[in-house]
């Protein structure tokens, strides 16, 4: 593979002391697609290409606005150059991978093959880039579709002039920690990714040189990416960024008391940059919980001989079968890969294929009567549970946790998004007592108790209707709560309409 002639990437070299390490320069985009040399290439650990419409149209709109005049629309043929941003570079033994920039790059090429057509750098074959997810493909189609709608645009039309005028920076660097160091430090500034294609990215470099790890784990993220897309309800953590900023991080930081919402600093440390690293990086370190102790009882035998029982499975582990604790500390490289896979199966199975029957009903009651930040609640806190304890009592503690959040619902005018720090902060901090206890009954017991008594005091009862102390009605929302706990309870109640009796409620329903 060729490497890109000096002139032709980098003009105005700079040179000090990182002479030898890094050139610095610009180059007009009109000439990386007309070199005949440019030979470039995405490395696995790259995040996919996710630039879509919306991005195309802020482009476009910014272009129309700095190249023509208005109203007549005139091309300005002495408009000054456009500055596109950095394009970071990697020259890795001639070859040269791009670190930072594929979403421009990308997309002009994109445009250049829509609307140059046979004379376009990839029809010439000057330039072919090689994209290693679903996700690129996927973008890169829709994308081209919807530039050929706009072939007959005076864009289209002119873009080989606007390319003549836009301008990349360039840094060409010969040690790919260079360029990650800026990489991490344009890109932690300007938050133009999101946060899961910086944990991809940054956590893939631990596997560099092990190429059979890079493309498994590589192809495996972006499949549970592309699988977490597909939820598709307003109540559900929808992508994996939601997964890590909406569930895992809340599940570790709640649960030490840290009752706060993360700022974007802390998102990256906690998933990023305070992931531990030890010698060996195809070896992932397990911490002591349920599913990998070496004994979880003792039985005596009539001649006082102890028998160690064990439920260590042996067979390879794989998905939400895997021993991690959901609060363990992260390892970098494979570490982050498997932790990341086992906790968003772990979601599917409790909230989206719902495997646990048991959890099915009042999973749609919650879904029903709650808004997002409820609901939220509710999954990790049931998430935090039944990592520590499984399928024993889950039941019990789920009914019990959604008594306390109704409780705090037909108590409050509405429910917004600190809703849940302060129930947690002012009530139970269910997260905090799950990670303390050793049986499920303790967290129960104190769950239970920590819903007053008299939050369902001062309502009057009308044919299933429930009015304040006032004797009017209470709002929407409140009504359709109690309505809907009347109907899930059923029988259960014995024809008691008074919330105050809800626990004996519960009671009965665990009975049945």
């Amino acid at each position: 593979m060729e490497t890109v002639s000096e002139p032709n990437l980098v003009q105005n070299k700079k040179t000090n002391d990182l002479a030898d390490l890094l050139e610095v320069g610009t180059i007009r985009v009109g000439q990386l697609l007309q070199s005949s040399n440019t030979r470039l290439i995405i490395p696995e650990f790259q995040r996919p290409y996710v630039w879509d419409e919306r991005h195309i149209e802020e482009l476009i709109k910014d272009w129309k606005d700095h190249f023509y005049f208005e109203p007549t629309g005139f091309f300005k043929e002495d408009a000054i150059e456009y500055f596109l941003g950095s394009v970071i570079i990697h020259e890795n033994n001639g070859i040269l991978e791009i670190i930072d920039g594929q979403q421009r790059i990308t997309t002009l090429l994109i445009m250049d093959y829509v609307w140059n057509k046979d004379n376009s750098a990839l029809e010439q074959d000057r330039m072919n880039l090689n994209y290693h997810s679903q996700i690129s493909f996927i973008n890169i189609k829709s994308n081209k579709n919807f530039l050929k709608s706009l072939e007959n645009d005076q864009i289209a039309k002119d873009f080989l002039k606007i390319a003549s005028k836009l301008v990349v920076s360039v840094v060409l660097t010969k040690s790919e920690d260079e360029a990650f160091i800026f990489f991490d430090s344009q890109n932690n500034r300007g938050v133009p990714l999101d946060e899961v294609d910086f944990f991809k990215s940054y956590h893939l470099r631990e596997l560099h040189g092990k190429d059979v790890f890079l493309k498994h784990f590589a192809r495996k993220f972006d499949q549970v990416n592309i699988n977490s897309r597909s939820r598709n309800g307003h109540n559900n953590l929808n992508n994996l960024n939601e997964l890590f900023i909406k569930m895992l991080w809340r599940i570790r930081y709640w649960s030490k008391g840290s009752l706060m919402f993360p700022k974007r600093r802390s998102i990256l440390d906690t998933f990023q940059k305070n992931t531990l690293k030890f010698e060996r990086n195809d070896e992932v370190r397990f911490y002591p919980n349920r599913n990998n102790m070496l004994g979880e009882s003792l039985t005596i035998d009539e001649n006082l001989n102890q028998i160690l029982n064990s439920s260590i499975n042996f067979s390879t582990f794989s998905g939400n079968a895997l021993p991690f604790s959901v609060t363990q500390p992260i390892q970098k490289g494979i570490g982050f890969f498997l932790f990341t896979e086992k906790y968003d199966e772990l979601y599917d199975q409790l909230f989206i294929k719902s495997n646990i029957a048991s959890l099915i009903p009042i999973n749609k009651l919650i879904n029903q009567v709650h808004n997002f930040y409820f609901v939220n609640l509710y999954q990790i806190t049931v998430v935090s549970f039944f990592d520590k304890y499984g399928e024993d009592k889950i039941l019990s503690f789920a009914l019990i946790l959604e008594h306390m959040l109704g409780a705090y619902r037909m108590n409050r005018a509405s429910i917004q998004d600190k809703s849940p720090i302060v129930l947690l902060r002012v009530y139970c901090n269910f997260l905090q007592v799950i990670q303390n206890s050793y049986l499920p009954t303790e967290v129960i017991s104190e769950a239970f108790e920590a819903v007053p008594e008299d939050f369902y005091s001062g309502f009057k009862y009308n044919n299933e209707e429930i009015l304040d102390s006032n004797g009017k009605p209470l709002s929407p929302a409140r009504q359709n709560y109690y309505k809907a706990v009347i109907n899930f309870y059923g029988p259960h109640r014995q024809n008691n309409i008074v919330l105050k009796n809800k626990k004996n409620w519960i009671h009965a329903y665990l009975n049945r």
